[in-house]
């Protein structure tokens, strides 16, 4: 594997090269921003790390080089400021559709570098490409184009395991829509989910097309001999819509699938609009059997409201303070508090945005229940996710 160290500071550039090389990496240390982006477009490498302190530049201009180059590698942030500034890159690396694995604060430490690089060794290829692809010209989709690609078939739903802190099993997997166009390419779903939910004949229509999509994928993996439950993302209209827990329940009587064959997740932001109605539709639908976990907790202001009116099973703590659990006291007091606040309230807890062995470790320490980021697999078509739960499970 190939490792691009961009930081203006040639001793540290070095340093990281050093580290990576002792691990097999075909490692370049290099010093300035030409040199870097020759490199890259030349052969694009599966890791960077990057310094965002780089005297003429900084690491926010080579992001956005990354962006408009299509870069799919895995992306190592490194600075010496305090872990509010890395967090912020992190959030803009994220929003550019960059994959940001970990974030590094100056001075780093070889046995933190070497977490890092091990944590990206464990993500499949097929996850993360370093293939740098002339990007297309972003145009705007419709409600029309994403009903068209439902009916031409070009939506697919990826799968991303949630792992338990105890024995590391894999009963959950997080299922997420990617839209793969003839035009545009892979159409993020960022760029077509808020178009989505501006129609609601057809955010419905793309809801329910997830739901059933996700049980056919349960019973392909309960045909295995691996039964893992498919966990979808709903949408503020589905909340709002009295009807869908009985939609919801009819698919699976429907394709002869057990209630837990389908969890949902709901964001705080989408659960507090109408909350009269959500509170009505969350809890027939708990009573139905589907288990709700509230996801991205801790990114809104209403969290504890949220908890305190809504039915949910289980908290899915946000990637944003789980990134930092290393490097951030403040991150760690909060991601140990929500863990103690689930458990007294009798909830489940996972973690997003898993990455690093060390995280792996401190949040086991913590009492945490899942696990889901990177470290372990990011999201994978149904026959990659097959193939890796069969490999995972031969390893535990």
């Amino acid at each position: 594997m190939r490792l691009v160290v961009l930081d203006d500071d040639e001793s540290i550039a070095q340093f990281m090269a050093n580290v990576a090389s002792g691990r097999g990496w075909d490692a370049h240390a290099v010093t300035h921003e030409d040199e870097f982006q020759a490199l890259v477009r030349a052969a694009p490498p599966e890791a960077i790390v990057l310094d965002l302190q780089l005297g003429a530049s900084d690491g926010i201009e080579q992001l956005r080089f990354l962006h408009s180059l299509g870069y799919r590698g895995a992306i190592v942030l490194m600075s010496g400021f305090d872990g509010r500034v890395l967090a912020a890159a992190e959030a803009i690396g994220n929003s550019l559709g960059l994959t940001i694995v970990a974030v590094i604060e100056k001075p780093a430490r070889a046995a933190r570098v070497r977490d890092v690089l091990a944590a990206i060794e464990q993500i499949p290829a097929a996850t993360v490409s370093p293939a740098a692809s002339a990007p297309r010209a972003p145009r705007s989709v419709s409600p029309n184009d994403i009903a068209a690609a439902i009916d031409g078939g070009r939506m697919e739903l990826h799968l991303q395991p949630i792992v338990s802190a105890a024995g590391h099993a894999v009963t959950r997997a997080e299922a997420l829509i990617r839209w793969r166009d003839p035009e545009m390419g892979l159409v993020s779903p960022e760029q077509f989910i808020l178009v989505a939910e501006q129609d609601a004949g057809v955010i419905d229509r793309l809801t329910m097309w997830v739901a059933e999509t996700g049980v056919a994928q349960y019973l392909r993996l309960a045909a295995l001999g691996s039964a893992v439950q498919v966990c979808i993302n709903i949408s503020g209209h589905n909340l709002r819509s009295l009807d869908f827990p009985e939609r919801m329940a009819a698919v699976l009587a429907r394709m002869s699938a057990p209630p837990g064959a389908i969890g949902l997740e709901v964001t705080e932001s989408t659960a507090m609009h109408d909350l009269d109605t959500t509170a009505a539709v969350l809890t027939s639908l708990r009573l139905k059997g589907f288990p709700i976990a509230l996801d991205d907790f801790g990114t809104g202001h209403s969290s504890l409201t949220a908890l305190r009116r809504l039915p949910f099973s289980a908290i899915k703590i946000d990637k944003s303070f789980v990134g930092e659990l290393e490097t951030s006291n403040d991150s760690l007091m909060i991601v140990r508090s929500v863990i103690r606040l689930a458990h007294d309230m009798g909830l489940a807890s996972v973690a997003e945005g898993v990455g690093t062995a060390g995280a792996v470790r401190r949040l086991t320490e913590l009492g945490i229940d899942g696990l889901q980021g990177f470290y372990f697999s990011g999201p994978l078509p149904f026959e990659g996710f097959a193939t890796w739960l069969r490999q995972w499970r031969s390893r535990v």
